[in-house]
């Protein structure tokens, strides 16, 4: 009896004595991230001479002015506008409060020249060239979210449709085809039952509100 009791804590005593070789190191602390700095705001002002200058400046400003989403914390850039000598030149790229590109727009040297809209996966949306008006004029071109031709057609320099429109179907199977004249829809080509209700609902107008 007297060996069972001394051979218990012996035996106790060994266990703690003897460190473990399989211990993990305890996790080191992650790091905190940095907090994103707020977008700075550049304004810049354009005179009579169509050129673009920091508020009290004499010489045109070169750079990038900055529009940012004031409602955003922290401000997250909403437009950044290149400029060279106080004309746009480069792209004038439009982004989401969330910082994904909406829009480049290119100029050369103030001249326009043409416009991409992003969808919010970042598929190219719709492609257009500018005129000297900054508007849409010449070929126009859209997507669907998932990259396949959506419709294709003519701008005249009104930025009006004018020309053969062709809509596809998320597929990109042909679903329409119509000639347009400055805006009016002057020739049915072709076009599915679908289709044509929905042109229908667009070229009806809205019913009066009732009289009370």
């Amino acid at each position: 009896m007297k060996a069972k009791l001394i051979a218990v804590p012996l035996l106790l005593l060994a266990l703690f004595a003897v460190p473990s070789c399989n211990k993990e190191p305890e996790a080191a602390a992650k790091p905190k991230k940095a907090p994103r700095p707020a977008a700075q705001e550049v304004k810049v002002e354009v005179r009579d001479d169509k050129l673009a200058y920091l508020p009290g400046a004499a010489t045109p400003f070169t750079g990038d002015a900055i529009e940012i989403h004031a409602d955003r914390t922290p401000a997250t850039v909403k437009r950044r506008i290149p400029y060279v000598e106080g004309k746009k030149h480069g792209k004038v790229t439009t982004y989401t409060p969330g910082g994904k590109i909406r829009e480049e727009r290119a100029y050369d040297h103030g001249k326009p020249v043409s416009s991409d809209v992003y969808h919010t996966n970042g598929q190219r949306k719709i492609a257009v060239l500018l005129n000297e008006k900054d508007l849409a004029e010449g070929l126009y071109r859209r997507w669907y979210d998932n990259g396949v031709l959506e419709s294709e057609c003519n701008f005249d320099a009104d930025e009006r449709f004018h020309g053969i429109e062709k809509d596809y179907d998320r597929s990109g199977k042909l679903v329409a085809e119509y000639r347009k004249e400055h805006g009016k829809l002057v020739e049915i080509i072709f076009e599915t039952p679908e289709m044509k209700a929905i042109r229908i609902e667009k070229e009806t107008p809205p019913a009066a509100p009732a009289k009370p």
